[in-house]
């Protein structure tokens, strides 16, 4: 129903008007819409309603006659709600289509703005869930990796490492080292390979695929051949607990969806960061898994299993020697000693044969 009298201020556009438009007058009296100056009647047929304006609030009325094609277009929020409540009922229902179809287009507009937003934040929602759910992100995909991949990729690391190591793979150290080590890993399924570098540093490290390389200094250090088994053990569980494999799927998927949200390439500070903080807290974690599944390998093997927390004493004197790397991604020796000691008192009594490597340590 329209008003008895409505005027709004609008815009004319048409033939012999200037290309920027003129203002106008727009008069609603009853069935008529009128414009003063130049003066005319709208049609009361053919008038066609259109949404314009930047966010689409405005409305515009077109018509054709013998000069061609006008536009009137009212802009102001408020002359439209006027307007709009004046319109003559033969307009109505064209403008009830209107406000249909753009509350249809504002929310495609809307959902493809919500579109459009998460496609952009997909990356740093993606680089979050990983974060929060990395190890058991990393550990499905790491048992789905065949043990044949996982010992070529060992190989392929150990080949680009081995010249610095100087083996001496030939000596009697290192023939101990090999006979202790079948006994560790008697049944598994991995075929291991030991070897002994002529470093002084007290080390040892397991890689993929079953690749155990020790150093002379870790034999050094140690005062009976239980001391090195427990060591061993310990590497050997980073071997068949898949640690190496999983950390480098860790940190090659945090590597590419940080290129994926920044396009850093896991290369600049904030990439850095983030990627020394997961591994840091990966490697605790593994730290004393191995440990504990350690210790279960020496009982199991019939060796004492108070070498392993002895030589974690040992470690714990010499933490001034011990290289940085080393301390800042492994738990405290003492802590480590405490955890082992602790578990052991809740085993039930056992005894093994001591181990027939004498004297000790063996020619190196």
């Amino acid at each position: 129903m329209s008003l008895r009298m409505t005027s709004v201020t609008a815009r004319l556009y048409g033939p012999g008007l200037p290309p920027a438009g003129q203002d106008v007058t727009l008069r609603i009296d009853g069935h008529a819409l009128r414009i003063d100056a130049p003066q005319r009647v709208l049609p009361e047929q053919g008038v066609r309603l259109r949404r314009v304006g930047f966010d689409l609030k405005g409305l515009e009325l077109a018509w054709d006659d013998a000069a061609g094609t006008h536009a009137l277009q009212v802009l102001d929020g408020s002359a439209v709600e006027n307007l709009t409540r004046a319109l003559p009922a033969t307009l109505q229902s064209a403008h009830s289509e209107l406000t249909r179809s753009a509350r249809k287009e504002n929310s495609g507009r809307r959902l493809g703005w919500a579109v459009l937003g998460l496609f952009l934040a997909a990356p740093v929602i993606l680089l979050a869930l990983f974060l929060v759910f990395a190890d058991p992100i990393a550990g499905w995909i790491a048992e789905q990796i065949p043990i044949e991949q996982e010992r070529q990729l060992g190989e392929a690391s150990f080949a680009q490492m081995k010249d610095d190591l100087k083996l001496r793979d030939d000596t009697e150290a290192a023939r101990m080292l090999r006979e202790l080590g079948a006994r560790l890993t008697r049944g598994s399924r991995y075929t291991y390979a030991f070897h002994l570098a002529d470093k002084p540093e007290i080390n040892a490290f397991a890689m993929p695929g079953g690749i155990v390389v020790v150093h002379t200094g870790l034999i050094r250090a140690t005062t009976r051949p239980e001391e090195l088994a427990g060591v061993l053990a310990h590497e050997v569980q980073h071997v068949e607990l898949r640690h190496s494999l999983k950390s480098i799927v860790k940190q090659l998927g945090l590597s590419a969806l940080w290129m994926f949200a920044t396009g850093d390439l896991g290369s600049g500070m904030a990439g850095s960061a983030a990627t020394d903080l997961l591994t840091l807290k990966f490697s605790r974690d593994a730290e004393r898994e191995a440990d504990a599944h350690g210790l279960d390998t020496l009982i199991r093997s019939g060796i004492d299993p108070q070498g392993m927390p002895d030589f974690f004493r040992i470690l714990a004197e010499k933490a001034g020697d011990a290289p940085a790397a080393l301390l800042s991604t492994h738990p405290q020796s003492a802590e480590r000693e405490a955890a082992l000691r602790e578990k052991l008192g809740a085993l039930p009594a056992h005894s093994a044969q001591p181990l027939p490597w004498k004297p000790w340590p063996p020619v190196l």
